[in-house]
């Protein structure tokens, strides 16, 4: 369950990796309730209208706790594959056709 706060969070996110760095801190800089701007992103300028500022939170473990361990087994997952991918290409000699040596 995704709360306020979290998704605030991702929309600033969202912002950030879209806009850029200079527009994302160009927004938290805009005063709730008023026009600001221009504030540039790399598509431009722009007028920005912040509705509300909610000071983020860290949710409590157990609303999260599930994603916690998802991405925990998916991060040992993948570092036990790239470890077994190495092994196997350590017992053989590679070559790429077409390339020299």
């Amino acid at each position: 369950m995704l709360r306020e706060p979290l998704v605030h969070f991702l929309l600033l996110g969202a912002a950030l990796f879209l806009f850029g760095e200079d527009f994302a801190s160009g927004v938290l800089d805009v005063e709730p309730g008023r026009w600001s701007g221009p504030v540039e992103s790399s598509y431009g300028l722009h007028l920005v209208w912040v509705r509300e500022r909610v000071e983020g939170a860290l949710p409590p473990l157990a609303d999260v706790r599930d994603a916690v361990e998802r991405h925990l087994l998916t991060a040992r997952r993948r570092a036990e594959l790239d470890q077994a991918y190495e092994r196997l290409l350590a017992k053989y000699t590679v070559t790429i056709e077409g390339e020299d040596p």
